[in-house]
């Protein structure tokens, strides 16, 4: 790969929950080219979370989960941070930015509050101001929001639920059952954890982890398919053209590739790492996979090759290692 005017080869943001830090990989090879510590408490793990960037690819953000739930926000290509925001919730998952770049969601996965509806928080990315945050559901994990920027789909991992929502009036605008039986709050069935919109926004990708399946759904509701994937699947990304989705299958250290106009598992693969759990795409080439590691191993990263269906390249890196985000030349 070649390098923009900054000189910046595209590069990979990939978080590391037991050690507090967000390495910077070369995306090509996956070479470590520096790490960012985001440790508010030096004798605990805080575990940065999510990651996400800014649709101008000026800044990227961070959540740190424990400890006191924050955003972090920091410039590209200098990763020097300008910015950071105490949330009002008990944790911070993912983060969902809408296309203008002017307001993130950032869900409160309280695990801990076994079914009582918790928030999501709405943050102002410019002067990093909590502009409100509505109770939605219990334990949100994640927030996509649509590419027209008007709705954003909320997944409820302990009430068995997908929340679409719009984005400037914070109306719930569909209450999305997860499957055809859904669990009582803090008992799910299908526990989903992650989603992403069709690049049209006519149709919702969930991973329910418990039942190893992704549903889809169309925007308003409409259980339109599913597709069977690897144990315990957690993230998932499409590609930029559409025709496929990739899951991380943290329950049997896979990765799955979808096609997503026959709704079927187009390929399986054995990443070689235990506890898949992130998923970042490059345009439609490559997928890079994170795993989380065993206890007291390291975690790391693979690049999948989407044509040839193989590994590329892997790479240990950090404990825990959780999300991840690619960063292209131009950024």
């Amino acid at each position: 790969m070649g390098t923009g005017d900054d000189g910046a080869p595209a590069r990979l943001l990939v978080g590391s929950g037991f050690t507090d830090q967000v390495f910077v990989l070369r995306a090509s090879d996956g070479e470590i080219l520096d790490s960012t510590y985001l440790d508010p408490r030096r004798e605990d793990s805080d575990e940065p979370h999510g990651l996400a960037v800014a649709p101008d690819g000026r800044h990227w953000y961070a959540t740190v989960a424990h400890g006191e739930p924050s955003l972090w926000k920091f410039e590209i290509p200098s990763n020097r941070r300008v910015g950071q925001l105490m949330l009002p919730t008990p944790g911070a998952a993912r983060v969902g930015i809408t296309p203008s770049g002017r307001r993130a969601f950032i869900p409160d996965y309280w695990r801990g509050g076994m079914g009582q509806t918790s928030q999501v928080a709405v943050v102002d990315l410019e002067s990093l101001a909590v502009l409100s945050a509505p109770e939605v559901c219990a334990a949100p994990h994640d927030a996509r929001v649509n590419g027209a920027g008007d709705q954003v789909a909320i997944t409820c991992s302990l009430s068995d639920e997908i929340v679409v929502m719009d984005t400037e009036t914070l109306n719930v605008l569909h209450r999305i059952p997860a499957g055809p039986s859904p669990g009582a709050a803090g008992s799910p069935v299908y526990k989903p954890l992650n989603v992403v919109w069709s690049r049209s926004g006519d149709r919702l990708f969930v991973t329910n982890h418990l039942e190893a399946r992704v549903r889809v759904f169309s925007a308003d509701g409409q259980p339109l398919g599913s597709v069977d994937v690897g144990a315990g699947p957690a993230q998932l990304e499409i590609s930029e053209d559409g025709a496929t989705v990739v899951t991380a299958n943290r329950g049997e250290g896979t990765a799955s590739i979808i096609d997503t106009g026959t709704l079927s598992e187009r390929m399986r693969l054995d990443i070689g790492g235990a506890h898949p759990h992130g998923v970042a795409l490059n345009s439609n080439e490559t997928a890079y996979v994170t795993f989380e590691g065993e206890v007291g191993t390291a975690g790391g990263v693979v690049a999948i090759d989407l044509a040839g269906g193989s590994v590329s390249w892997r790479r240990e890196v950090g404990s825990f290692t959780l999300g991840v985000l690619f960063l292209s030349e131009s950024d």
